[in-house]
């Protein structure tokens, strides 16, 4: 059966031109949810139909998941542009909303993994809670590195968000508007004396007038104190449980849902039978439950589905980047969405929303789902191609390798990994020999003069 069979009871979609049933719209939108999501939605669904029961399995009462469903079932064919459109008429999430603006900043692929590794421990109001020391063990990267990344993000729209603090969120929005000066600067620090209007010793403190204090905290209650509460409900962060699992065994992977997280859904069948047995109203009463049942039944398969495209696109994400268990961000391959919904014969929107919001928890720690795709540099003999991170690296070895008097141009570094096999342009050479603050070669040549001058 295909990962994306849609059993809805009526013809299937073939094309955006045709119209869209609401069950369609319902399995799409179960695809995109992670555990929380699908957990608090099942939990509205049956209110309104008393035949479905929601058991939340969590670590008191673990269990196995009720989720069988019938193996007969039919293609979906939704292009995967028409799935964008349909997809993109549901509010958009803090984390969607913080990802698009990731990819825009064009990050290399150290500070993009840690920057989506940080997205973790984003709260709903688009605070940062996190462990610099964790972080920086589970990638293997400086505590520098970490810190640099989020005042990059910081950068990001809404103003305020990655702040450790309130205070922090503040003085963002503060600078942003022009007026972040020394008495400004004060009553930021001292927001405990603001909330017991203690004026006069803020006002001693920035050596201001009272006045000029009270118009300062006229100012900052315009402020947002929680930038990210605008958007819609979001649930990646610290706070709730990983949606997958992946455990190693050597060179193989096993990724299996958190059971101790995923709702399944129960049809009471014997209440249904009571029900339809009630003596008023019966023809009403049948069809009720007929039609209540039917779609509990349907719940079932779409949430089924849901489950086994989710950890189908996991397990190929994760057995394609096994290397980062050993060697962390350094380990990470190529890998886009394309590639993905190629090899598993899906559509790339597809690959892209089952990924969304989705917690994987690993040897390493937890992590978006997300944070497994990274950008590449196309080998002429591998398909597949070399990380950005390999080529950053080999750069330096050659650079390390040079001859001080003569230091190796960029176009010579690319010709050089250009014979290697690696299709490098010499812009790419110095772009990366930037990030890795690497001087240019009259810069070079100039330091090892002084350096001698120095020495004698």
């Amino acid at each position: 059966m295909s990962m994306l069979s849609l059993n809805i009871g009526t013809q299937q979609v073939q094309k955006q031109s045709l119209v869209i049933t609401p069950q369609l719209q319902h399995a799409i939108s179960i695809l995109q949810m992670n555990n929380l999501e699908l957990e608090k939605h099942l939990e509205e669904l049956a209110e309104s139909n008393p035949f479905i029961e929601v058991k939340a399995v969590n670590s008191e009462n673990k269990r196995k998941i009720d989720l069988d469903f019938p193996q007969s079932s039919k293609s979906s064919g939704i292009s995967g542009s028409f799935l964008d459109t349909l997809l993109g008429e549901r509010p958009e999430t803090l984390i969607e909303h913080i990802c698009k603006q990731i990819r825009l900043k064009k990050l290399n692929k150290i500070d993009q993994s840690i920057a989506y590794r940080l997205l973790v421990d984003i709260t709903p109001a688009g605070y940062l809670q996190c462990d610099t020391d964790q972080i920086s063990e589970q990638l293997s990267v400086s505590i520098d590195a970490i810190e640099a990344v989020i005042e990059s993000l910081q950068t990001l729209e809404p103003t305020g968000i990655f702040s450790r603090s309130l205070s922090e969120c503040l003085v963002l929005q503060a600078k942003e508007r022009g007026e972040y000066d020394a008495v400004m600067q004060v009553l930021l620090q001292k927001l405990e004396l603001l909330a017991k209007g203690e004026f006069k010793e803020l006002c001693t403190s920035a050596q201001c007038t009272v006045e000029e204090m009270k118009q300062r905290a006229i100012r900052i209650r315009q402020y947002n104190p929680k930038p990210g509460a605008s958007f819609s409900h979001d649930t990646v962060g610290t706070t709730r449980e990983p949606d997958l699992i992946v455990m190693r065994k050597g060179n193989e992977i096993e990724i299996s849902l958190n059971r101790a997280s995923l709702p399944s859904v129960r049809i009471n069948l014997d209440y249904a039978e009571e029900i339809g047995k009630t003596p008023s109203n019966e023809e009403k009463s049948v069809e009720f439950v007929k039609n209540s049942v039917a779609t509990g039944h349907w719940l079932k398969r779409a949430i089924a589905q849901r489950n086994q495209t989710l950890q189908t696109v996991a397990t190929y994400i994760l057995k394609h980047q096994i290397n980062f268990f050993d060697q962390g961000i350094e380990g990470l391959r190529p890998l886009q969405l394309r590639i993905v919904a190629e090899a598993l014969g899906i559509h790339e929107s597809t690959v892209s929303r089952s990924t969304a919001s989705v917690l994987i928890q690993t040897p390493r720690g937890t992590f978006p789902l997300k944070m497994f795709f990274s950008s590449g540099l196309q080998a002429k003999e591998n398909d597949e191609g070399v990380s950005a991170r390999a080529i950053r690296t080999k750069i330096k070895d050659i650079i390390s390798r040079e001859n001080p008097l003569k230091p190796t141009s960029d176009a010579k570094i690319s010709s050089v990994l250009n014979d290697e096999g690696y299709q490098v342009a010499r812009r790419t050479v110095a772009k990366y020999r930037e990030l890795e603050n690497i001087k240019s070669t009259s810069q070079r040549k100039r330091a090892h003069k002084l350096n001698e001058l120095m020495e004698h």
